[in-house]
């Protein structure tokens, strides 16, 4: 099985994926797309991911996008060693720590989002700041 990961080296989506790989010990490729250079608007990529989106984890022809879905498919494909716990409230608890950063962080200071702040809302580095602290306190508390 081949497998390449199209991903951004700040990503902590990628770095989701970088580290279940490492921990079921799945080689792979590591394919960077900048995002700074903007390569994920390019027609190559949109190719692989219409979203323009990483982490997308390519199998065998099969592109694999959404660090949890590919995280899932790695534990089914590679149950050992297992990313979650055995017991079902641990593991609902592990869940649940993933859905917070997964959908009550991340969403709010991914670099899409920042972005937008910085060009339609001329926010400069320090509101920027500001604003990804405010939501990473409150996501965690």
């Amino acid at each position: 099985m081949s497998a390449i990961l199209h991903n951004y080296f700040r990503s902590g989506t990628s770095h989701r994926v970088r580290i279940a790989l490492a921990l079921k010990g799945v080689d792979y490729d590591y394919l960077p797309v900048n995002l700074r250079a903007e390569e994920h608007f390019q027609d190559s990529f949109k190719g692989i991911h219409p979203q323009g989106f990483v982490p997308v984890l390519q199998i065998d022809g099969r592109h694999l996008i959404q660090s949890p879905a590919i995280l899932e498919w790695l534990e089914d494909a590679y149950p050992a060693p297992a990313l979650l716990p055995a017991l079902p409230d641990d593991r609902a608890y592990v869940r649940a720590i993933a859905a917070l950063v997964g959908c009550d962080i991340h969403p709010l200071n991914n670099r899409r989002i920042l972005e937008f702040l910085r060009q339609d809302y001329h926010a400069d580095e320090d509101q920027i700041l500001t604003w990804c602290q405010k939501w990473i306190s409150e996501g965690f508390d």
